[in-house]
């Protein structure tokens, strides 16, 4: 967990403590590993396709952009 926090709190420090710029740059990394997902699809199979990976992936981005907020708020409150 502390390696989640400190990720997070990272990011927020790196956005200056913006909520609006960390989660784009959340948003960004996912893009990446969707990028990265679908390369190795296609170089294996030959062809892209939805699977319940991409479902989780989503999810567990969004619960983390969560938490990248909330560090923007511990950054901006000094703690």
């Amino acid at each position: 967990m502390n390696i989640i926090h400190e990720s997070a709190m990272t990011i927020a420090r790196s956005a200056g403590g913006n909520p609006v710029t960390a989660t784009f740059v959340v948003i960004l990394f996912v893009l990446g590993i969707q990028m990265v997902s679908v390369t190795v699809e296609r170089l294996i199979w030959g062809e892209r396709f939805e699977h319940w990976l991409d479902v989780v992936i989503l999810v567990a981005s969004m619960a983390y952009a969560a938490y990248v907020v909330y560090a923007c708020a511990l950054h901006n409150s000094g703690r």
